[in-house]
């Protein structure tokens, strides 16, 4: 296969012609947050936590998704990107239980994770919320 260059965050790296933005960061050690992104099951990006922007052409991307391309130039935390991922997140939530102290994963949840860290509030949610459902939490 061919190589590839890319810039992200200031840092050029040369992957496998393929290879999606979210591995080629993780080649570089650069963290992108992501929820739906398992490396053997089938790529999706439903959940747009791993968005990243192309400084090319100020697309937003789902990095897990989007494949690379020759001299691409990505940031992973602009401040678009940052606020893109802050309001993914609060979608997702704005119909999530909201009894995190009663879940059977408190403190292994990589959803609460993101919410801590990206500083999200239950007021932050409540401007998307509409009539919750009860539905099962899966295991």
């Amino acid at each position: 296969m061919s190589k590839i260059t890319l810039t992200i965050d200031g840092q050029t790296v040369q992957v496998e012609a393929g290879t999606t933005v979210l591995e080629a960061a993780r080649e570089l050690g650069i963290k992108i947050p992501t929820l739906c992104y398992h490396p053997e099951l089938s790529l999706h990006g439903s959940c747009r936590i791993c968005v990243v922007e192309n400084l090319d052409n100020g697309r937003l991307l789902a990095s897990c998704v989007a494949p690379v391309a020759d001299g691409m130039n990505i940031s992973t935390r602009s401040p678009r990107v940052r606020k893109a991922r802050k309001m993914n997140l609060e979608l997702l939530l704005a119909n999530h239980p909201d009894d995190c102290l009663g879940c059977d994963r408190n403190g292994n949840c990589e959803l609460q994770t993101l919410t801590y860290e990206m500083g999200i509030s239950r007021k932050d949610i409540e401007k998307f919320a509409g009539e919750k459902r009860d539905l099962p939490i899966d295991d």
